[in-house]
């Protein structure tokens, strides 16, 4: 479209220009998706919880997971942390990885990192790379070796998808968190659900990309989470930016970003 104000016809060059860099890359990348995909298929009819060899290669080798965000959040990757809430304090965050947020946020020296996540692969290569030089290897959805209330946040920058068991997580959220301290959740949902999808629930799903993973519209997402919230963790805040990188804009399923902030409500003296 070629009217609208120059901010407009900006923004829309700019999505125009990530749409042909998706086709580019998925000309390229096409042999391996698709040599991926079937080998997928063919072992999920026998193991519906079948990891593909993709997933696993990025699990076992870490800098091929931060080529795959290079490519899902091209052009300008770090930009997709550029959403979230101001960040002070001592901030757990879960499913860190190899810690792109700490490389972004490194010149933030008010915050202090607890960095989390299950896979011990990438959490070496994180502290070897010096994003941070200490790590906890552990899933929030199980009990962690982390003490109560040792945190004023808990970060889900994009991981919220990869938890299991969402009402575990929040309990053991609670736990961790100090009196008024918030749970930032970051996380891309389908911007339209597909005719199967339905728009109020989410689902588990097992994809050859990226594993099991929780799959949401903006609807569903929200009223899952209200759903798993436990009584002392309230919705403070929701936001939905659609930022342009390729996971927004691909073409099969064009996706936004969401944030949702949580906060732990306090006890009042008479309940203690």
């Amino acid at each position: 479209m070629i009217g609208g104000t120059p901010k407009d016809r900006s923004r829309n060059m700019a999505i125009f220009c990530v749409k042909g860099a998706f086709a580019i890359f998925f000309a390229i990348l096409s042999p391996v998706y698709y040599a991926n995909k079937w080998d997928f298929k063919k072992n999920k009819k026998r193991n519906p919880f079948y990891t593909s060899k993709l997933v696993r290669l990025q699990e076992r080798y870490p800098l091929l997971y931060e080529l795959a965000m290079f490519v899902q959040n091209f052009p300008i990757p770090r930009n997709v942390y550029r959403i979230l809430p101001p960040l002070t304090g001592d901030v757990l965050q879960v499913g860190c990885g190899t810690g792109l947020l700490n490389k972004f946020l490194s010149e933030k020296k008010d915050i202090r990192w607890i960095n989390m996540d299950p896979n011990l692969n990438a959490l070496k290569l994180g502290q070897r790379l010096r994003r941070y030089d200490s790590y906890v290897q552990a899933y929030i959805d199980k009990p962690t070796p982390l003490p109560d209330q040792c945190c004023n946040t808990i970060l889900f920058a994009r991981s919220f998808h990869h938890i299991r068991n969402h009402k575990k997580a929040f309990k053991e959220c609670s736990r961790l968190l100090r009196e008024e301290g918030t749970v930032i959740i970051a996380d891309p949902v389908v911007l339209h659900p597909v005719p199967s999808q339905s728009e109020e629930k989410g689902y588990m799903a097992n994809s050859s990309i990226d594993g099991v993973i929780w799959r949401f519209t903006k609807r569903s997402f929200i009223a899952h989470i209200e759903k798993c919230l436990p009584e002392e963790l309230i919705i403070e805040s929701v936001s939905d930016t659609r930022q342009i990188h390729i996971t927004n804009y691909n073409l099969f399923v064009p996706q936004t970003d969401m944030v949702v902030v949580l906060r732990k409500k306090e006890v009042a003296k008479d309940e203690q």
